[in-house]
């Protein structure tokens, strides 16, 4: 099935470079677009558009290095900061209104206490998004247990 627009949340995780060359190469034969958002949530006692200059900052970094690793993967990508009260939310409606294909989650590797954990933003996602998705987890790290 060829995609058209494929959506990778970002948020600073090692994980996310995977996930944006995995989208960039799925869209290479399709001439799909690629897009990253990173989402900035706002706490319920402030105002949704309430300034943030610490998170905007670091919103724009986590963006500009997505940006890097697209053109080092040959590939073209849009990238967008969007503040919201749930980042879950805010991506599944981001998804419906620009006719998301494909939602590709990059998942870091975490297993505390025995059981493999999604995030709550990741769980949203995948319960309600209205295409389909798909997890890139990472490989654990030599330093964590398996």
């Amino acid at each position: 099935m060829p995609f058209k627009h494929i959506l990778v949340p970002v948020a600073g995780n090692p994980v996310d470079e995977e996930a944006i060359r995995l989208a960039i190469q799925i869209a290479k034969p399709d001439k799909a677009k690629v897009l990253a958002i990173h989402v900035i949530e706002i706490q319920r006692a402030m105002p949704v558009n309430a300034d943030n200059l610490q998170e905007v900052t670091r919103g724009e970094s986590i963006l500009e290095s997505v940006d890097k690793i697209a053109h080092a993967a040959k590939g073209e990508i849009e990238i967008e900061l969007l503040q919201a009260r749930s980042a879950g939310t805010a991506l599944v409606n981001e998804a419906l209104e620009r006719q998301i294909d494909l939602i590709i989650v990059g998942v870091p590797y975490r297993k505390p206490l025995g059981d493999f954990i999604l995030g709550s933003t990741t769980n949203y996602i995948l319960k309600n998004a209205a295409c389909r998705v798909w997890l890139c987890r990472e490989l654990p790290r030599e330093d964590q247990p398996r």
